[in-house]
């Protein structure tokens, strides 16, 4: 038995190099609609009072990002700076069943909101990350399995 030729080789790489960049970028470009129809499935709008992107719809990662920007600080803000730990060590010194108990907890629970909301939305611009870089990896390999096939030419 003879061993393949080099050129023989390189075009079998070429041509697994070719299928797996169409997979890739396939798979990267449906996970970035994917996550972009769910965005928008949201109707989910950026505030005017954003620093970039304020009236327009969330469903990329730049107006995802900047809702969860906008979140934190509308967050921060209805919590006058206070911490879960401030909140926490505040509500082991008030009266239980005080008024200032019920604000305290008012603020934790808008706190616990906006940091599941701000989650979500870092997922999201995680995933577009992710999807980015698979599509850019088969892209790539779509271009080196190309060159690879023309290698015994």
């Amino acid at each position: 038995m003879t061993s393949p030729q080099p050129a023989s080789a390189l075009v079998t790489v070429g041509r697994l190099a070719t299928a797996a960049g169409t997979l890739l970028l396939a798979g990267g470009a449906a996970a970035w609609f994917a996550v972009t129809t769910q965005l928008r499935d949201e109707k989910i709008t950026v505030p005017d009072d954003a620093p970039a992107l304020g009236g327009k719809p969330v469903q990329g990662p730049v107006s995802a990002y900047v809702e969860a920007i906008v979140i934190r600080r509308n967050a921060e803000r209805g919590s006058g700076g206070k911490t879960f730990a401030d909140i926490s060590e505040e509500l082991k010194t008030v009266e239980h069943g005080s008024d200032e108990e019920r604000k305290l907890r008012g603020q934790s629970a808008a706190l616990s909101t906006a940091a599941s909301l701000r989650t979500s939305l870092m997922t999201s611009v995680l995933a577009y990350g992710v999807s980015a870089l698979v599509a850019g990896l088969g892209a790539f390999f779509l271009v080196t399995g190309r060159v690879f096939r023309r290698s015994d030419r």
